[in-house]
């Protein structure tokens, strides 16, 4: 079974990871499963570990699998 994968980046004050959401694919022209691209913007998100929040450009965030955040996190 495949490892689940989240955008996510890693917080600017203590390094811990800030998901932003789940990673959907989508299908390409030749059938094959590709990343879907997230969109152009900002958002703005709270650190689970230290509670820093920050506004983040959206093409900033990289696919982690959930086995990586969660090393990252602990």
């Amino acid at each position: 079974m495949a490892d689940k994968m989240y955008w996510a980046i890693r917080c600017r004050r203590c390094g811990g990871m800030i998901v932003y959401h789940e990673v959907r694919y989508k299908l390409d022209e030749h059938g094959a499963e590709v990343e879907q691209e997230l969109p152009e913007g900002t958002t703005t998100h709270r650190c689970d570990r230290c509670g820093a929040v920050g506004n983040f450009d959206l093409r900033q965030f990289r696919a982690f699998s959930a086995r990586d955040i969660l090393a990252i996190r602990s």
